[in-house]
């Protein structure tokens, strides 16, 4: 039996003045301040991590898992003696978790901070084995108070301020029984920041938030409806969850023949090619990957995935393309590999699944960048929007990942032989979708072309009762455009005289004239004559339109 009674109070300290403007807010979003609990979780070798946040009133915000949890002696490295940001976890040459073999995430040892975005202070609980495997807990209160902390600004111009070990707040520790059933750690919170509650409750109107389910099907429908450009139109709520299931070290949505790419979509010329067979064999081989990590992130009821759904639209090309990159860079390795893929040509929807995403670990590192990591040939024209990506790290980059864990130091030698090298490959890959689109375009024009002058035909001589016959003829450029040969009840349209340079204007004055002297042709009196060369008018324009 543990001494309940025994308690410990003191300051919260950090190593240095970066980490402490930490618990003003360093995520850029909700998101992403979640992402950093989960990926201590999953670190901890939790196989379950359940978020809750008092769906629909967010008052309340808890994260549970079953990992291993925080050992007392590691409470008091980070909140007391060394301070926050002084991570162990990758010390003695350790890259993997002890039971499940995971890649470490974290690197710093700054996440826990990231819920002081959320609230104003939080509380722990822990039950795990110290080094003797002997069972411990403890619960803790953390008030984060950030009145201490000088500004960036001060800090830069006074030269007085200390900038090492620095105070964000008081701790209070308890020591209580352990319970082996509730192995894991816990943070929960109910001292919610304004900001954060009222975004998601007015992201959620009643009729909303009562029709919304659990079911994870139904959520995903959302996220590709049709009518929704961008996951922002689901607002700030469902955006969230959007977000954290895709940054998340999660398998993909649904059935991997269908998710994230439907195989069923390629023509049999794609399916044989090399790239499309890399690419397929590495994206099965990244699913049975991360569903062997036995891993789990349950937000306020549903089971998150990667919701991920390729092609987005319908009548398009797919094109799938794999990459591949290992080489030693500045002595040290540089190891990824991912796939790109084009649709064409229709943009990707929802939006922010257009660009690529680099995967660190397999956690997402800011997001779909649509500026491909700035890739200056293609990017701002329509054909950019056509391609989405993912680029898995299994080695190297890591020292040019930024303190946010969600942004590039962008000169780091890795991070720029990264960039170069996918540049090099989309140089081949907008090449190849360029000439596609033109070789479609000219296709579709040429049967656009072939349907409007068989419709046209049939007008004619529907409209005339059979008596007139519709002719394309190429005369002289001077002559009418439309020529009536009433003897050979011929009605002659002229493809050399042109009237208009642009294609569909030119277009519309031939349809205008064709109608009128058709009309003219075929009724008697000028009334009947006005209308039928409106009924003519209109229909021919339909079809041209």
């Amino acid at each position: 039996m543990n001494n309940i009674n025994s308690k410990k109070s003191g300051p919260i300290r950090v190593a240095d003045i970066t980490h402490a403007q930490l618990s003003r807010g360093l995520y850029r979003s909700t998101a992403t301040a979640f992402k950093e609990l989960v990926s201590n979780a999953y670190d901890a070798d939790a196989t379950v991590v359940r978020i809750d946040t008092n769906y629909p009133e967010f008052d309340f915000i808890s994260c549970v898992d079953n990992g291993m949890g925080m050992s007392l002696k590691e409470f008091k490295r980070y909140f007391s003696e060394v301070g926050i940001g002084s991570c162990i976890k990758r010390k003695k040459q350790r890259d993997k978790t002890e039971k499940y073999k995971r890649p470490i995430i974290g690197k710093l040892g700054i996440g826990m901070l990231a819920i002081g975005q959320l609230c104003h202070s939080f509380e722990i609980e822990s039950h795990s084995k110290n080094e003797e495997g002997k069972g411990e807990a403890f619960r803790a209160n953390i008030i984060l108070e950030d009145t201490e902390i000088p500004d960036k600004e001060e800090v830069m111009r006074n030269e007085d301020i200390e900038t090492k070990e620095m105070q964000v707040g008081e701790w209070e520790l308890e020591i209580i029984d352990y319970d082996e059933s509730k192995e894991g750690f816990r943070i929960y919170s109910s001292d919610i920041r304004y900001t954060f509650r009222n975004e998601m409750k007015s992201s959620l109107e009643k009729k909303e938030y009562l029709k919304l389910t659990y079911r994870l099907d139904e959520i995903h429908k959302e996220f590709f409806n049709k009518l929704k450009k961008s996951i922002r139109d689901c607002k700030p709520y469902l955006e969230t969850v959007w977000e954290l299931a895709i940054l998340c070290p999660l398998p993909y949505y649904g059935n991997i023949n269908k998710f994230p790419i439907d195989f069923t979509t390629f023509k049999s010329d794609s399916i044989e090619s090399k790239d499309f067979i890399q690419a397929r064999n590495f994206i099965e081989g990244i699913q049975k990957k991360l569903i062997s990590n036995a891993f789990r992130v349950i937000f306020d009821g549903i089971e998150l995935r990667r919701h991920i759904q390729l092609p987005t639209e319908k009548d398009v090309i797919p094109k799938l393309y794999f990459i591949k990159f290992d080489k030693e860079i500045a002595d040290a390795n540089l190891k990824f590999s991912g796939y790109v893929f084009a649709q064409v040509s229709n943009a990707i929807k929802p939006l922010e699944l257009n660009g690529i995403q680099i995967r660190l670990r397999n956690v997402g590192i800011g997001g779909y960048d649509s500026t491909f990591l700035k890739y200056y040939k293609q990017i701002e024209t329509i054909r950019s929007k056509w391609v989405t990506g993912e680029l898995f790290v299994e080695a190297g980059l890591e020292s040019a990942l930024n303190i946010d864990r969600d942004s590039f130091n962008e000169h780091d030698e890795h991070y720029k032989e990264l960039q170069n090298f996918l540049h090099e490959k989309l140089d081949t890959i907008f090449d190849e979708i360029n000439t596609i689109s033109r070789k479609t375009s000219d296709e579709k024009r040429i049967y656009k072309d072939i349907r409007l002058k068989e419709n046209f035909k049939k007008i004619i001589s529907e409209q005339s009762g059979g008596k007139y016959k519709l002719y394309e003829k190429e005369l002289d450029k001077n002559a009418p455009i439309v020529i009536v040969d009433e003897n050979k009840m011929e009605i002659v349209l002229n493809t050399s005289s042109r009237p208009l340079k642009k294609k569909k204007a030119d277009m519309i004055i031939r349809s205008i004239m064709l109608a009128y002297h058709t009309a003219k042709s075929i009724t008697k009196t000028e009334k009947e004559r006005d209308e039928k060369f409106l009924e003519l008018a209109k229909e021919i324009l339909d079809e041209l339109v």
